[in-house]
């Protein structure tokens, strides 16, 4: 009796850590919007991620997040952080409720307290390039990255896209100029988890050779600066043609950020950039850039521009103007080192036809959102990306079937307003 009665203490045992086990693996979602406490408007980009962890997302254009977890971090601390905001702490309940609004207060900058600094611009870019192995870590990591597309034909939408990928980097060690080729070759290997098109074809058709081109998965992190640092308004090389000016502010709860303004000098004949870098000053560590095209390289592009000629809608001799392009790069500390954060890219581009006199304006938006990293040298050594995948194909021909429900229960990134609509009314066309 003794035996039997232990047999089903055990099992009783084994059935409670079983469930347990299940409760503490089953995953729930964090949704909700993030607004500027004192004039209650929705704060785009802002970063939400779990303390102490890699995992994280940011805010869609109109301030919505929606974040999975496992169970292991119910009742943990997130962190919601805004550039020129104070970072909010909240303890996530035991069973998060959806529709969470977080309201962040704005940090009060005195004009004392931004100020023109001795150390030069430059001075300080050449410390943020030496300081990213010991930011950003030389080991080989995998990002997982959401990706979102969406290409218009005039203001009409013509392909929506969303993917799920494992991203593997070679890390962020210094390398030689001469080794940065071998560096393109082999870090972001991308891997396709899952993904989604929504597509009007007569549209994508007659986009012609623009509607067509899909760029690799891995294309995606060529805008990843820090490991990328050549050829950039990193290197060391380009600074004689670039103009900087710096401001260093301080924030109030201490601490500096270095604010460095970049445009290409006159009389530099090649395309070169104009934008904003904005560094850590403890650490040297690069927060957010954001750069366009410089239009003092507007004479260069208009000789370059004829030795590329385009097809669209069934006409060749069509040529790219000058593109608009809008370009920004986050990286965020998430348990305790640096990483990519969001790649936002927009293009506006006009093609001309000399011969027919016509014009054609097409545009295209890029978001990608980093959700997690990992270094476990298991998946690493196990991991299976190809840098083909993508190449010279469109996304449809790679996400194999479509799946709906999932996109509805995963996004990272929700579907603004009037994102929906344009949705609703390219499926309506079909």
């Amino acid at each position: 009796m003794k035996i039997a009665g232990y047999t089903a203490i055990l099992i009783m045992a084994l059935l409670y850590f079983q469930v347990n086990r299940a409760w503490c693996q089953e995953s729930f979602t964090i949704s909700g919007v993030v607004k500027d406490a004192v004039m209650d408007k929705e704060l785009p980009f802002a970063l939400i991620s779990v303390q102490n962890s890699t995992i994280g997302t940011v805010t869609n254009d109109d301030g919505l997040f929606q974040l999975s977890l496992p169970g292991k971090f119910s009742g943990d601390t997130l962190l919601v952080g805004y550039m020129g905001y104070i970072t909010a702490k909240l303890k996530m309940p035991a069973h998060p409720e959806p529709g969470l609004a977080i309201r962040l207060i704005p940090r009060v900058f005195q004009l004392s307290e931004v100020e023109i600094v001795a150390l030069s611009p430059e001075e300080v870019i050449r410390q943020v390039v030496a300081h990213i192995p010991a930011n950003y870590g030389e080991d080989t990591l995998i990002l997982t990255a959401f990706i979102r597309s969406r290409k218009f034909f005039g203001k009409k939408l013509a392909e929506y896209t969303e993917a799920i990928i494992e991203d593997m980097k070679t890390g962020y060690g210094l390398v030689d100029r001469k080794k940065e080729n071998d560096r393109h070759q082999h870090s972001n290997l991308p891997f396709l988890l899952k993904g989604r098109v929504i597509s009007d074809t007569s549209l994508v058709n007659a986009l012609g050779d623009p509607g067509k081109s899909a760029g690799c998965l891995g294309c995606n992190f060529i805008n990843d600066f820090v490991e990328f640092y050549h050829h950039t308004v990193l290197d060391e090389q380009l600074f004689k043609s670039y103009n900087f000016r710096m401001e260093e502010v301080i924030r109030p709860e201490g601490g500096k950020i270095f604010h460095i303004w970049f445009d290409q000098k006159k009389g530099i004949k090649e395309t070169l950039w104009k934008g904003e870098l904005f560094i850590n000053a403890s650490d040297f560590a690069l927060l957010k850039i954001t750069q366009k095209p410089s239009f003092e390289a507007y004479d260069q592009f208009e000789k370059q521009k004829f030795n590329r000629a385009f097809s669209i809608a069934g006409t060749p001799g069509w040529y790219e103007e000058m593109p608009l392009m809008d370009w920004t790069t986050t990286y965020s500390a998430r348990s305790g080192r640096y990483y990519l954060n969001t790649i936002r890219i927009e293009n506006w581009l006009t093609f001309r036809n000399p011969t027919t006199r016509k014009e054609v304006k097409f545009s295209h938006r890029n978001e990608v959102v980093i959700t997690d990293a990992s270094h476990d040298p298991e998946k690493i050594r196990n991991f299976r990306g190809d840098k083909s995948i993508g190449v010279n194909q469109r996304w449809d021909q790679l996400v194999g079937t479509r799946d709906d429900r999932f996109w509805s229960e995963y996004n990272y990134l929700p579907v603004e307003a009037k994102l929906q609509q344009q949705l609703n009314e390219m499926n309506a066309s079909k």
